[in-house]
């Protein structure tokens, strides 16, 4: 416990790589986890002398998304500049980025924070840039995977408002929230498609300054996020109590032992010698587009959330979804369909989430996408699928994706919906059941689920149990029965 009393101050840089189907410069593909190693790989992704970059105006799109959706000011015109820095995982020497004039700037969200009261988390830029190359370390050796190189990337960089792990770790899961809820990233934090990076400083309570910031790297989630923070926090003080002097510096994070540890010293913005890019010009984001994209968007992360026990579902559901990160996903699920929110978000809680338990597979990192998970609950609901069709098919979309009818259709999970053909196997069973069929005719009606579970079985699993019961009963009738 630390002798004085110190003020934590903590900003947050969040890196997020977008959902374009292409890179941030080329058309090679972005795809870094679906191909093997530098097979997205072209001459721009490697800088060779005479290629030309040119902008993925959707990975724009995409970051004007963001902006809008963070409150923040978009720049009508922007440029790209280069950032130069010598890392293995860099290529180029340089990385395409935005310094002086960035997508976006001064936006917000909102936390709980630590006293309990709503709490405005200032962005102080939103940028885009390109994704560096990935290290892969083996013994001792590092080989270098290209196809990460050149992924559209969006940073998010807050003001040092934060003043605690848990303050960080609530903005962090509360952006990557609205960031799936609009459609601009899956966020997997498991494949590098979320990387945050607190910077934090202590400094004495009476001081009414900020101390000196140390960057914390390597923090694989949210918990990590915190964690690191926290032990920051008590290396610093335990510096400062001793009589020592902190450094700006770079540490990163070593989950095993709950510590940092340095890497280098702190780079500050002069160090990376940013000029404009010569290759790329000025763009302009008009002001039509801006209000095209802020049309587009969909209601609020804030008010869909709130708008959940509006709509009846229940506080334990809402803190389920919010648990497994899943409030996005409802999100885009729900999309135009309002009024089926409760119904997926109920789909979620009872059937995806024992699908990540018994699979041991997070959400985000299983095949299912919310498109594929509507589906599947419109073809129950439909009467397209029984419940036991339904929970073979969204397993199988949670393994390996795939479109849900067609899917459904391959697999042979579709109900049986013709009437005769139930009617038949109907017959077939009692043809086969006298016994049970005497005994419900004789008053033991009890008996009437091992016969409606042996129709299910006659149709291989296949009936709807709404169409098959009618069906059923109406020919267990015996004329002139009362």
């Amino acid at each position: 416990m630390s002798a004085r009393t110190y003020v934590t101050t903590v900003g947050v840089e969040v890196h997020v790589e977008l959902a374009t189907a292409a890179k941030m410069f080329c058309s090679c593909p972005n795809a870094p986890q679906d191909l093997l190693p530098n097979r997205a790989a072209c001459p721009v992704c490697l800088g060779l002398p005479g290629v030309l970059p040119v902008i993925n105006r959707e990975a724009v799109r995409l970051g004007l998304r963001a902006a809008l959706a963070l409150n923040c000011r978009v720049n009508e015109i922007i440029w790209f500049e280069r950032k130069n820095y010598i890392y293995p995982d860099l290529v180029k020497g340089y990385q395409i980025s935005q310094y002086v004039r960035p997508l976006g700037e001064w936006g917000w969200l909102t936390i709980a924070g630590d006293d309990g009261k709503e709490k405005r988390v200032t962005i102080r830029r939103l940028h885009l840039e390109e994704d560096t190359c990935k290290l892969i370390h083996a013994r001792d050796e590092a080989r270098i995977d290209v196809n990460r190189s050149g992924v559209p990337l969006m940073e998010i960089v807050t003001e040092p408002v934060l003043r605690s792990g848990r303050e960080a770790e609530e903005y962090a899961r509360k952006l990557r929230a609205i960031l799936v809820y609009n459609g601009i990233s899956r966020c997997r934090i498991q494949h590098g498609e979320m990387r945050a990076e607190a910077n934090v400083s202590i400094a004495p309570t009476d001081s009414g300054e900020l101390g000196v910031r140390t960057e914390i790297k390597n923090q694989a989630g949210f918990n990590h996020m915190r964690s690191a923070i926290e032990y920051e926090v008590r290396r610093q003080a335990d510096v400062l109590d001793a009589g020592g002097e902190l450094r700006q510096e770079t540490r990163g994070w070593d989950d095993a032992n709950q510590r940092t540890f340095i890497q280098r010293s702190k780079e500050d913005a002069h160090d990376y010698r940013y000029f404009p890019e010569p290759d790329l010009p000025p763009a302009r984001i008009s002001t039509e587009w801006i209000e095209k994209e802020r049309a587009a968007l969909p209601p609020s992360y804030d008010a869909f959330v709130n708008g959940l026990g509006e709509k009846g579902l229940s506080r334990a559901d809402i803190e389920a979804l919010a648990r497994n990160d899943a409030l996005g996903f409802l999100g885009l699920a729900a999309e135009d369909r309002a009024d089926k929110t409760v119904l997926f978000a109920k789909r979620l809680v009872k059937d995806v989430f024992s699908l990540v338990n018994s699979t041991g597979l997070p959400l985000d990192d299983a095949k299912l996408t919310p498109r594929s998970f509507r589906q599947a609950v419109f073809l129950l609901e439909d009467g397209r699928l029984n419940g036991e069709g339904f929970r073979r098919l969204l397993e199988t979309l949670y393994r390996e994706g795939g479109d849900a009818e067609m899917v459904a259709k391959s697999a042979d999970l579709l109900v049986e919906r013709d009437d005769a053909a139930v009617e038949q196997a109907i017959a077939r069973v009692l043809a086969e059941a006298q016994l049970l069929v005497a005994e419900y005719r004789s008053g033991k009606t009890a008996v009437r689920n091992a016969i409606f579970g042996r129709v299910m079985k006659e149709l291989r699993k296949k009936g709807n149990p709404k169409a098959v019961g009618p069906l059923l009963d109406k020919a267990l009738e015996t004329p002139g029965r009362d």
